[in-house]
């Protein structure tokens, strides 16, 4: 069997506007520089503004109601206001940083969201001598240097068509000697390791308008990819659910389980009621995001979680879609629609959506399943990114090479209970919920994603503290 992955190879650590005293993984926003930002009570907001800035959105509505690339596009004068976080050393030498932010953009109001890794100068070996107090590496100004500022996001709630401001991407096609950008993700070069980074976020408005950002959480999580091998044996059998009832369809008559790790926090037995989806049901809607069908796993995941919550778009922000069924699926495929990347799966624009209606909502990676069972028992379901072939998750009936679906609980065996939306390929949310085998889920799980998941919480809940939540 595989290694779940070393749980001091992760760290997330946010800024806020007022984090618990004893978050060591959080800090206020009044600890960075401050270039027209005021922390105000929801969080990090405009005090006054500079400018005007010229940007021309590259992507332009098209008056079939598609969205084409121009390289034309007409400048847009905006003012803006900018904060930058101190220098966060970290305790590891990561391979991989993904960045999170939870922001209102009222109006035509945007913001852009940049990182800038600070590494080892080429001379210098990553043998970092000495750590504070909470673990991060004491690294000295001589022997690390930044690198470029990077930009991962330009965000932004509405699209112009729905009265925003710019069409939301990331920004592919960076890199310097220290990392590249893929999307979502910072990925180090290896050339010269990475000790820290700061964040950057820019809120932009028009100049002829008054409403103005408002960013409550920005935050990354920072991780060291581990070499996971693959068992000669995958095992045989289905899981068992909580009746103790087989739950696949298959003509096997394997009984064997899977041998399960016992976790801290146990919620064994557990399952959060989240209402079942299917991504399926919405094959060939709506196109210009991505048809449904197997594109919209994300959207359909976070749509799950949001409406286990009572929260989401109103009815008259649905009137758009037709058919009318499920209609938060579509919704969050547009809202959550990375025009950069061609495709409603962003990572971190998935994770920020759900802050618009009040969650607490960030992206992180987690070592092992036992790890999951913590947040299970809080109440807070993970939306968990897997990648397999049909052969390595006994029950999927599918392959492939990326897909969201979201963890609801455990079997008293210690099974993942999970709410696939891409329901064994079927046009049916009766069969999104599915049991898989423990140690099949967090081997597809590990090495499709090194353990990534969304964490959407309501406001207030107590989230399992550790390096994962900076908490």
């Amino acid at each position: 069997m595989h290694t779940p992955m070393p749980a001091d190879q992760i760290e997330f650590h946010a800024w806020q506007a007022h984090p618990a005293e004893t978050a060591a993984g959080r800090q206020a926003f009044a600890d960075g520089d401050h270039d027209g930002t005021r922390v105000g009570d929801l969080g990090l907001t405009v005090d006054h503004l500079s400018g005007p800035v010229a940007f021309a959105d590259p992507f332009v509505d098209t008056p079939d109601g598609e969205v084409t690339r121009v390289a034309d596009a007409a400048p847009v004068d905006y003012r803006c206001a900018t904060w930058t976080s101190p220098l966060h050393s970290l305790g590891l030498i990561p391979d991989e940083i993904i960045v999170s932010w939870n922001a209102r953009t009222p109006g035509r109001s945007w913001i852009e969201v940049q990182i800038q890794p600070w590494a080892t100068t080429p001379d210098t070996a990553p043998t970092p001598s000495s750590r504070t107090a909470d673990g991060d590496v004491v690294a000295s100004p001589a022997d690390t240097a930044p690198a470029s500022w990077f930009t991962m996001a330009r965000w932004c709630e509405k699209l112009p068509a729905q009265g925003g401001g710019i069409h939301r991407v990331s920004v592919d096609g960076q890199a310097d000697d220290v990392a590249v950008v893929d999307t979502d993700t910072l990925r180090a070069r290896g050339t010269r390791p990475i000790t820290g980074y700061r964040l950057r976020v820019t809120l932009f408005c028009p100049a002829d308008e008054s409403e103005l950002p408002v960013v409550s959480l920005l935050g990354a999580v920072a991780s060291r990819t581990p070499t996971l091998t693959t068992p000669e044996h995958l095992g045989e059998g289905a899981p068992t659910d909580l009746t103790g009832t087989s739950t696949s369809t298959s003509t096997s008559t394997s009984t064997s389980t899977s041998t399960v790790t016992p976790a801290t926090t146990s919620a064994r037995s557990i399952e959060i009621p989240v209402p079942t989806l299917s991504q399926m049901t919405h094959r060939g809607q709506y196109p210009q995001w991505g048809g449904g069908g197997g594109s919209w796993c994300s959207a359909t995941s976070v749509a799950m979680v949001m409406t286990s919550y009572q929260v989401g778009p109103s009815p008259e922000d649905l009137a758009w879609v037709q058919p009318a069924d499920d209609a938060i699926v579509p919704f969050s495929a547009r809202a959550t629609w990375d025009h950069q990347y061609g495709g409603a799966g962003n990572w971190a624009f998935s994770a920020a959506y759900p802050a618009e209606y009040g969650l607490t909502t960030f992206v992180t990676r987690l070592a092992s399943v036992a790890q999951m069972e913590p947040f299970i028992a809080a109440g807070v379901p993970l939306a968990a990114s897997v990648s397999f072939d049909a052969a390595e998750l006994y029950g999927a009936g599918y392959s492939t090479e990326g897909h969201l679906l979201v963890v609801v609980g455990f079997t008293d065996r210690g099974d993942v209970v999970v709410n696939d939306p891409a329901s064994h390929e079927l046009a049916d949310n009766d069969q999104v919920r599915v049991v898989y085998r423990r140690d099949q889920f967090e081997r597809v799980w590990l090495s499709g994603s090194a353990g990534t998941v969304y964490v959407i919480a309501a406001p207030g809940t107590a989230l399992p503290a550790g390096p994962s939540t900076g908490l």
